[in-house]
């Protein structure tokens, strides 16, 4: 099972921030050919990480099925639904619903959970 999530990400490129697709954990399969291992950029000068809220090493944003070299906006997430129908994942709306219904941190930024249809 994986879970998608909106990561805000500041493109040192182009010099822009940007609303990304994550996913977690790192995938495996076809959804792997989407996928890219990426650092994480700081998105401002006043946070600043300590052993309670440890900084992220890495994590892995969706790239554009079309343009493996661009990231996968929000925006575009019409994209990503239309690569997991055709590869045989469906979203799991029952623990999507609940895990954004609980009171947690996972929850804020969640899109959904999805899995590998049975057969």
């Amino acid at each position: 099972m994986y879970q998608f999530s909106i990561k805000p990400y500041y493109d040192n490129i182009r010099q822009c921030y940007k609303q990304i697709i994550t996913v977690f954990p790192k995938p495996e399969g076809k959804l792997a050919n989407i996928a890219k291992q990426l650092h994480p950029t700081r998105l401002t000068t006043f946070r600043d990480y300590s052993d309670c809220d440890p900084y992220p090493t890495c994590f892995f944003a969706v790239t554009d099925p079309r343009n493996r070299c661009d990231l996968l906006r929000v925006e575009d997430i019409a994209l990503l639904l239309n690569f997991l129908a055709k590869n045989a994942y469906v979203v799991d709306n029952q623990i999507t619903k609940t895990l954004m219904r609980a009171n947690t941190p996972v929850g804020e930024n969640l899109l959904f959970y999805v899995k590998l249809k049975e057969n």
